[in-house]
C-alpha cells in the first residue's frame, strides 16, 4: 500500500522465498542469506560464508587438540543459516579425519543466551567428557560459559569454547570470546549500496560475499596431543 521503491530482507529460509517471492516486483536484497540460487533476477544478497565460517571455527578446535567438541546450533529445518553452519562442522571433522556424532554432540535451540545456558547444561549432563564446544552464535557461546562459570568449570582450563559473529560484547567478557568474526557494518553498507544501486539505476541483481575473520582470543585452551 505504501509502494516500497526496494525491499531488504534479514535472513530466514531461502524456501520461503521461493514459495511467495514471485509476488514482489520491486528490487530487493536479502542480507546474510546467499540467494544466487534463487531464480529472481529482481533480488539480491550480501551475505558471509556460513559453512566455510563454521568450518573454520571446529577446524580450530581441532587443531587445538580437542576432538569430544559439543555443538549447540539452531534448527537445520527452520534456518538456512544454521543448516550452512551444520555443514561446515562435519566438514571440519571429515577433512580431519574424524566423524562427528550428531546423536550425542548437536543440541539444538533458539539462538539466545538462555539457550546457550540450557544447552550446556544439556551438554554436561549427557557428554561429561566434552572438551570444547561450538556455539553457533556469541549469544549461545556467552550463555553456555554463565552456564560453565554456575557448574563450577573454567574457560578455557576445564572446557573451551568458540563462538560465531563477532558481536562487541565478546572483547569484553571474562575470558575474552573466541568467534567467527563477521561484519554487520559491511554487510549492511553493502546491502545498502546494491539497493540504492538497483532503485536509483536501474542496476542489475547481485550477489557478495562478505569475508570472515577467526578470532583467537582467550576461550580456548590448547591440549597437549595424546
Amino acid at each position: 500500500e505504501r509502494k516500497p521503491a526496494g525491499l531488504m530482507f534479514l535472513g530466514g529460509s531461502n524456501r520461503n522465498f521461493v514459495e511467495d517471492f514471485g509476488k514482489i516486483q520491486v528490487p530487493a536484497v536479502l542480507v546474510t542469506n546467499d540467494a544466487g540460487d534463487l531464480p529472481f533476477e529482481n533480488l539480491s544478497s550480501v551475505s558471509t560464508d556460513d559453512r566455510s565460517g563454521a568450518a573454520s571455527a571446529v577446524d580450530y578446535l581441532i587443531r587445538s587438540g580437542h576432538r569430544d567438541i559439543a555443538v549447540l546450533g539452531g534448527d537445520r529445518s527452520l534456518s538456512d543459516t544454521s543448516a550452512l553452519r551444520y555443514r561446515g562442522c562435519v566438514q571440519a571433522f571429515e577433512a580431519n579425519g574424524l566423524q562427528f556424532d550428531e546423536q550425542r554432540f548437536y543440541h539444538t535451540g533458539r539462538y539466545s543466551y538462555e539457550f546457550g545456558y540450557s544447552g550446556m547444561q544439556a551438554v554436561l549432563r549427557a557428554t561429561p567428557q566434552v572438551t570444547a564446544v561450538f556455539a553457533m552464535a556469541d549469544v549461545i557461546a556467552i550463555g553456555a560459559m554463565r552456564a560453565l562459570a554456575d557448574a563450577g568449570l573454567r574457560v578455557p582450563a576445564d572446557i573451551s569454547v568458540v563462538g560465531y559473529d563477532g558481536l562487541k560484547i565478546g572483547s569484553f567478557y571474562t575470558p575474552k570470546l573466541s568467534t567467527v568474526a563477521q561484519s554487520v557494518e559491511l554487510l549492511a553498507r553493502r546491502s545498502f549500496a546494491v539497493l540504492s544501486d538497483c532503485v536509483e539505476n536501474g542496476g542489475s541483481a547481485r550477489h557478495i560475499t562478505v569475508p570472515f575473520t577467526l578470532l583467537d582470543r582467550e576461550s580456548v585452551r590448547k591440549l597437549e596431543p595424546r
